[in-house]
């Protein structure tokens, strides 16, 4: 009986490490396999052919929920392997909120070091010289920044301009001309804080005692060259054309700055008429004397250089002489001939 026993229990141990074997052997099959598999995870892209594929990651998203994410979004292949990476990297507690762009073709090595990294997607706009708060806005939205009503709303409010030290109850003129990079989110009030900011930046040295030289507060300069900004096509110009602004206010005599008259004409696209002279608008500088209320424009460095310098002339006058450039006149005889040839010049053009 015993010996029975003893040759059942052989059996059993035979049995058992063949099961073992096999099991082991089974365990092999699968990590193998698994290996493979998550070898050709890293290795493939998600397509074989190139699409871009934009979009956000939100803010406090878990690390499987950013891998079912880019699954869902077709960035990678498998969730669950993309997730096992990040543990693997040790990143699920360094993964970045924000807006990215990949490639069907990225590894998915490429994907997590670009969301670990925060090399989400910038916006990059440029303000030219001379662009009104109308202006800025629509270029703002353009890229889906922010809505064209936001950025409005924010340079039209006298509480902001006030907290950023703008004595003026807009920030028209302020918005400083330049090139911007943004990231998404951003809000109106803060990409217009940024542009005021670049302003306070690049506002010339000893701008104060200049100011006090003049006569003028920072409001009234800026302003001034507003009106520079939208006179002036040349460089060498803008302190000439700010010599003639200043003469005529030093005599009481209006400023006649064509761009005034049609400053608070919504969607205005030109061209001047005479009719636009006449119209009745506190910025019409053929109607009003001195200055107009505030900027019509966001000035570049050069006009306020020329608003704070301006070059010591007798002019009183000036006339494009269509070619970008002016002629510039001390008494109103000499203008009118300066006139004529103007539309000598602008008839010859229109019958070629």
């Amino acid at each position: 009986m015993l010996g029975g026993e003893m040759s059942l229990g052989k059996k059993l141990l035979k049995a058992s490490s063949r099961f073992f074997l096999v099991f082991l052997c089974f365990a092999a099959v699968v990590a193998t396999v698994g290996f493979f598999h998550f070898w050709l995870f890293l290795r493939l892209p998600a397509k074989p052919v190139p699409e871009k594929k934009q979009f956000f990651i939100p803010r406090k998203t878990s690390g499987y929920g950013v891998a079912r994410l880019l699954a869902s979004k077709g960035v990678i292949r498998d969730a669950p392997e993309f997730y096992l990476l990040c543990l693997l990297k040790h990143s699920l507690g360094r993964l970045q909120a924000g807006e990215y762009a990949f490639s069907t073709l990225d590894r998915p090595e490429q994907i997590l070091e670009k969301i670990v990294e925060g090399k989400v997607v910038i916006y990059v706009i440029t303000v030219p010289a001379g662009s009104t708060l109308r202006q800025v806005a629509a270029i703002v939205a353009r890229d889906d920044l922010a809505g064209y009503s936001q950025i409005i709303a924010a340079g039209r409010n006298a509480k902001l301009a006030k907290s950023l030290n703008i004595k003026a109850n807009t920030l028209e003129g302020y918005l400083f001309p330049d090139t911007y990079w943004f990231k998404k989110p951003v809000s109106g009030a803060y990409i217009v804080r940024r542009m005021v900011a670049q302003f306070r930046h690049e506002l010339p040295a000893g701008w104060q005692n200049r100011e006090k030289k003049l006569g003028m507060n920072l409001n009234q300069i800026i302003t001034m060259a507003s009106m520079i900004e939208k006179e002036a096509k040349v460089n060498h110009e803008r302190p000439i054309i700010a010599g003639v602004f200043y003469n005529r206010l030093k005599i009481n005599m209006p400023l006649q700055s064509d761009p005034t008259a049609v400053y608070d004409m919504p969607g205005f696209k030109g061209p001047i008429t005479p009719a636009d002279l006449k119209r009745n608008s506190p910025y019409n500088t053929y109607l009003i004397k001195g200055l107009p209320p505030g900027p019509i424009c966001n000035p570049g460095e050069e006009s306020i250089l020329a608003a704070l310098y301006p070059a010591k002339v007798p002019y009183l006058y000036f006339v494009s002489n269509d070619n970008g450039t002016h002629h510039f006149s001390v008494t109103s005889k000499e203008q009118e001939k300066a006139v004529l040839h103007y539309y000598e010049l602008k008839d010859k053009a229109d019958k070629k």
